[in-house]
């Protein structure tokens, strides 16, 4: 009584009621998918596991470097003195420095240092082992020659002196220096035997192999490497560069390889590398000021070796060595003025350079004035800014074009730097010629009292005054090479390797972990969405106790899946689950209309093959074993059922009756083999099916049989297909509508209700037909304390045939 009683206390109109989205209900319907979601997690671990064992390990090389702040950021030697106002700030420098250690210039000098352009590898099952330093043979690359890239090339010896070249794969790359790669497809397995130590050719390959391990026979897989492809790999991204603390100026450099000594080895040449281009570019003002003073000093030596010859052979051959007074006083003075004229002249001549420097843009070779003496403060500094200008815009194009909004900055300021450089140069050289004119009008003046000296005197003073001008021009290009030399030789590298990095076998595990967390989000996500797609989209009934929380009316019952191939389960089957459920349907209907009242009840569906006619059958087979007087009638003329199993013939029927081609009731009444249980069948199919149901002589039909039984079960049409079935529950004293689970569309629920509300039928009531077992609990207990039917079929009928009846 409680189902019914509980059931009744709905509320009334569904349209007012609000559904609300439970989270938790909806995602206990996962629950039933849990073997799918979890043989999804294990095949995916699975794969995941073939990945991380298939993938080469990844070894972590480690070092760090000192970066030195106190420097500007050209990093040049300051042989000027001045303040070092135009430095960059710290933190830009370390982030310039970083950029400059992954730059393209930087990975090919270290790549040149080290021997990477061939790969080796001993095959395994999964993975092939890198042989870094530990291959049994080593190749030697013609790299003028076409080579084979992008693939393994098998070596492979049977005795010290031949070996075997295969090509295992089917595509490659054919690199020639200069040019662009094509590929090269090997329609079919290619080998062919050589010799060690020799160079080999074939016209996309030159290598020469030599065995410099003893081992009489052994396969190893080479892969050869581009110059161009191993800068990229070991450049740019591929290369870590980060600073350890925010108070420190040391950098952490961090590199992934396959190899742990690889790694290292080239992280340990890399800082070397910065080094040694770092003092390279401390040394290249200073070599180039010894490089201009060196061509300086060559025209100056070979004039002073002229001049003290031809004054040893003068004083020879005159025999005289001193000059008097007079001319003592007119050689001082023109020695002195000569003197300053060349020394002007060296400064013009210097300008003159330095205009030519800047009007090529070739600002490498410019000379820092103060190494030659010439102590000008706006030409130290303009000069100094531009070389600081032009080493941040080199810089930055490591890693940007010309083209970006940064280099187009710099270049701008270089352009007007070099422009105010320009007019500082023709001012200085300007007034430098001024002072030579100044300097030689006065030589002429005292060329004028030479004149007058004897001819002896004045072939003994130009020769003297050759020789000491030189002489005292070639003094001061030595000194200023001595002390530019002396600075070249005490230059250091300010910046230090702190921490070379040493090889380190264990793999990184961060990877394989992310591969497994990877793979079982990914087995877990796919199977949840495909199955939540199908839950959403699906919009059949397949929850009972969601379909009493959708349902106006009472659920009254919940009616097994019959695994027989016969609808007559209660009457073969009396102790079996399902025949329970109909005992159970028949208490429940009890509460309705009572016992000792006689029942005409109606047995319909929205569509055909929910389960109508199995339910009414096997509902009055329950009546008639209760020793009920019982009558089944098949109402629906649209598509008779033929009721094979109880062995009857359709050929009268009620069709026959209601288009009175029969007079008599008893005479469509037919008897079946059980007590207590007789049928009328549809009859013959008429032309007007609709017409027939809802004539009076079908009232006149019910009223009669009535009197003579005590339960009448009318199987109508489906409701949802036949609008006349309402014309037939309009005289019964209830309603049984049937939903079959995984079959019946929610939609139905509405149109249920529809009937209840809209046309206010009050005595209609549903019953869920083909539940699954797992379906059917209580309190946790199925239904296995019923006796169930036994297995009339062999093992494979039973394997491949699913019986489920539902007429």
């Amino acid at each position: 009584m409680n189902i019914i009683q509980e059931n009744m206390e709905r509320k009334g109109n569904i349209e007012d009621s609000i559904e609300v989205f439970d989270p938790i209900k909806f995602l206990l319907k996962y629950f039933k998918y849990w073997p799918y979601i979890f043989a999804s997690i294990i095949l995916s671990l699975l794969i995941a596991f073939f990945v991380n064992q298939s993938t080469p390990p990844v070894y972590q090389a480690n070092s760090k470097f000192y970066i030195n702040e106190d420097l500007g950021a050209n990093g040049i030697l300051d042989l000027t003195g001045l303040s070092k106002s135009f430095s960059s700030k710290i933190d830009q420098r370390k982030a310039n420095e970083a950029v400059f250690l992954k730059s393209r210039p930087v990975a090919e000098k270290t790549l040149d240092r080290l021997d990477f352009n061939v790969d080796y590898f001993q095959p395994g099952i999964f993975i092939n082992t890198e042989l870094y330093k530990s291959s049994p043979i080593h190749v030697q690359v013609d790299w003028g020659h076409a080579q084979l890239t992008g693939g393994l090339i098998q070596i492979s010896w049977e005795d010290n002196e031949n070996f075997k070249v295969r090509f295992p794969e089917k595509i490659y790359r054919k690199s020639i220096v200069g040019a662009p790669s094509e590929e090269l497809a090997f329609e079919e397995e290619f080998s062919s035997d050589f010799s060690f130590g020799e160079f080999f050719e074939l016209p996309f390959l030159k290598l020469k192999i030599s065995l410099v391990k003893n081992i009489n026979e052994g396969e190893v897989l080479i892969s050869l490497n581009t110059k161009n492809s191993l800068v990229s790999k070991y450049s740019g991204d591929g290369i870590e560069v980060f600073q350890l603390d925010g108070e420190t100026s040391v950098l952490g450099i961090t590199l992934n390889s396959t190899h742990p000594q690889k790694g290292a080895d080239y992280l340990n040449a890399l800082m070397e590398v910065y080094l040694d281009m770092e003092l390279e570019e401390k040394n290249r003002m200073a070599r180039n000021t010894v490089e201009f003073i060196d061509s300086q000093i060559s025209g100056v030596s070979d004039s002073l070796s002229y001049f003290e010859s031809n004054l040893e052979t003068f004083r020879s051959g005159n025999r005289t060595y001193d000059i008097d007074r007079e001319s003592n006083t007119v050689y001082s003075q023109i020695t002195e003025l000569e003197s300053e004229l060349q020394q002007e002249k060296f400064n013009k001549d210097y300008f003159e350079n330095l205009k030519s420097y800047l009007a090529r843009e070739n600002y490498d070779q410019i000379i820092a004035p103060a190494t030659l003496g010439i102590e000008d403060p706006n030409l130290n500094s303009l000069i100094n800014s531009l070389i600081t200008l032009q080493n941040d815009r080199a810089s930055l194009l490591f890693t940007q074009t010309e083209a970006s909004p940064r280099v187009r900055e710099l270049t701008r300021k270089i352009q007007d730097t070099s422009s105010s450089l320009a007019e500082v140069l023709r001012n200085l050289s300007n007034n430098t010629q001024l002072r030579v004119n100044d300097l030689e009008s006065r030589m002429r003046k005292m060329e004028t009292q030479f004149s007058r000296l004897p001819s002896t005197e004045q072939d003994l003073i130009k020769l003297e005054r050759g020789r000491n001008l030189n002489e005292t021009i070639f003094t001061f290009l030595q000194q200023r090479r001595a002390e530019a030399a002396i600075s070249m030789a005490s230059n250091f590298s300010t910046n230090k390797i702190v921490e070379y990095a040493i090889p380190s076998y264990t793999p990184k595990t961060s990877r394989k972990k992310f591969v497994y967390m990877l793979f079982f989000g990914l087995g877990l996500i796919i199977p949840v969405v495909i199955i939540g797609i199908f839950v959403i989209l699906d919009d059949r009934i397949k929850d009972a106790k969601e379909l009493e929380g959708m349902l106006n009316m009472p659920l009254i019952s919940k009616i097994p899946q019959n695994k027989t191939q016969s609808p007559l389960v209660v009457i073969n089957e009396p102790r079996s689950a399902l025949a329970e459920s109909f005992r159970a349907l028949k208490t429940n209907i009890s509460f309705v209309v009572p016992v000792e009242r006689q029942l005409t009840l109606a047995v319909s569906s929205t569509l055909s093959g929910e389960g109508k006619t199995f339910t009414a059958i096997n509902l009055a087979s329950i009546y008639s074993l209760n020793n009920k007087k019982t009558l089944l009638i098949s109402c629906d003329m649209f598509k008779p059922s033929s009721f094979k199993d109880f062995e009857l013939k359709n050929k009268v029927g009620l069709s026959n009756y209601l288009s009175q081609q029969v007079d008599s009731v008893f005479d469509i009444i037919q008897n079946t083999k059980y007590p207590n249980f007789d049928i009328i069948t549809s009859g013959a199919i008429p032309p007007n099916p609709s017409d027939l149901l809802s004539s009076q002589r079908f009232v006149n039909f019910l009223s009669e049989l009535k009197k003579v039984y005590e339960v009448i079960i009318l199987d109508t049409p489906p409701v949802g297909l036949i609008s006349q079935s309402f014309e037939v529950i309009k005289y019964v004293d209830l309603i049984a509508y049937v939903l079959r689970y995984n079959f019946s569309e929610k939609a139905f629920i509405n149109d249920l209700n529809d009937i209840k509300i809209k046309k206010g039928i009050k005595n209609i009531y549903a019953i869920l037909n083909d539940v699954p077992a797992k379906e059917l609990t209580y309190k946790g207990f199925n239904y296995g304390y019923y006796e169930e039917e036994k297995a009339k079929k062999s093992f494979m009928n039973n394997l491949f045939t699913r019986n489920k009846v539902a007429l």
